[in-house]
């Protein structure tokens, strides 16, 4: 598996003190047939339960990707939003309903 980190993303996760990028998959749910709507989940601490997570180091920062979502050969984490409203994004992650 590939990843790619946009520039800004060390700096950012530096200066908010994070060593650790967690993504998870989230469900929620729906009053529709389907049930349930996923939704991925980015936060930047250790995931409580590591057994079910799949885990990577790049560039110095811990990566700890869900077993239960589907990616693509590459990874692409980013940042989205202006001042105190940044946050991380990715892509290259597939959600099956």
């Amino acid at each position: 598996m590939k990843f790619e980190l946009a520039d800004n993303l060390l700096s950012y996760l530096s200066a908010q003190g994070a060593e650790d990028v967690t993504l998870d998959l989230e469900e929620i749910p729906s009053n529709c047939c389907l049930g349930r709507l996923p939704e991925m989940k980015i936060s930047l601490e250790s995931p409580p339960n590591s057994d079910e997570y799949r885990h990577f180091e790049v560039g110095g920062i811990r990566i700890h990707l869900s077993k239960l979502l589907r990616t693509q050969e590459t990874l692409k984490l980013f940042l989205t939003g202006l001042g105190p409203f940044k946050k991380v994004e990715a892509s290259g992650v597939n959600l099956v309903l």
